[in-house]
């Protein structure tokens, strides 16, 4: 769907003067209140909502993080973040989510955002719509189990998600892509990864990464610095963008 900067805002229901005023309402933008249950009866006059970037004014982006949580891979990732007191969401799998409760809780404890990437991570667009809700709302409820917290972004595995985005829409939920892609789950090494992050991104991009191996974890130290050292400010997907469907 492409829209207009003030009609993308307005229809996330972010005003654009909200993206025009100091830190203090930004970091409270991306303050999450636990969303209890998944919204539904989205009206049917809404089109769904799928975005690939932010807002292209100020100077903030929003890192990302699929496949998660993994064991060994996300607590580096949090560390890091956690140093340099910056925020990230992570769009988790399911299934990972029912093996790891405690870790995917400390990923919101941290003050990190959770997302949905399906249960099983299937290309979604080559099931039947029963099996695409099945997969989403078997995310929601391993996720809403292990941290209290309900997502209100879904980032379907692989981008594929042809003809099923009204699937999305009537579930509540916003559609996340993506417009910075390193590729690093074909672990090209480290350098080459913070590399190709660096040099793609601009204000409002939504970059995104894999909590899944090591190259990535080792990798983020140097991505995260490298940003700042280029005065980008790090927002969580709702603090980006709003919540979607939210007038």
């Amino acid at each position: 769907m492409n829209i207009s900067r003030s009609q993308f805002l307005k229809q996330l229901g972010v005003s654009v003067a909200a993206f025009g005023v100091g830190g203090s309402l930004v970091k409270a933008l991306g303050q999450m209140s636990p969303v209890l249950s998944t919204p539904t009866g989205v009206s049917g006059d809404l089109k769904p909502i799928s975005v690939n970037s932010g807002p292209g004014f100020g100077n903030r982006l929003a890192i990302t993080f699929d496949d998660g949580p993994t064991p060994g891979v996300t607590e580096r990732v949090l560390a890091e973040l956690k140093k340099r007191d910056l925020r990230a969401s992570f769009f988790m799998i399911g299934r990972n989510v029912k093996n790891n409760p405690d870790l995917a809780k400390r990923v919101l404890d941290e003050g990190h955002e959770i997302c949905n990437h399906s249960y099983t991570h299937p290309k979604l667009d080559s099931l039947s719509d029963d099996r695409v809700r099945e997969e989403i709302l078997m995310c929601q409820d391993a996720i809403y189990k292990a941290t209290g917290y309900t997502p209100v972004w879904l980032r379907p595995p692989y981008g594929a998600f042809r003809n099923k985005s009204h699937i999305a829409k009537d579930l509540g939920l916003g559609i996340a892509m993506w417009s910075v892609d390193p590729r690093d789950w074909a672990q090209p090494g480290a350098q080459r990864i913070t590399d190709s992050i660096v040099t793609q991104a601009r204000p409002g991009s939504i970059i995104l990464c894999h909590d899944l191996h090591n190259q990535t974890a080792e990798a983020v130290p140097n991505i995260l610095d490298r940003l700042l050292d280029r005065d980008f400010e790090f927002i969580n997907m709702s603090g980006f963008l709003g919540q979607p469907y939210v007038a």
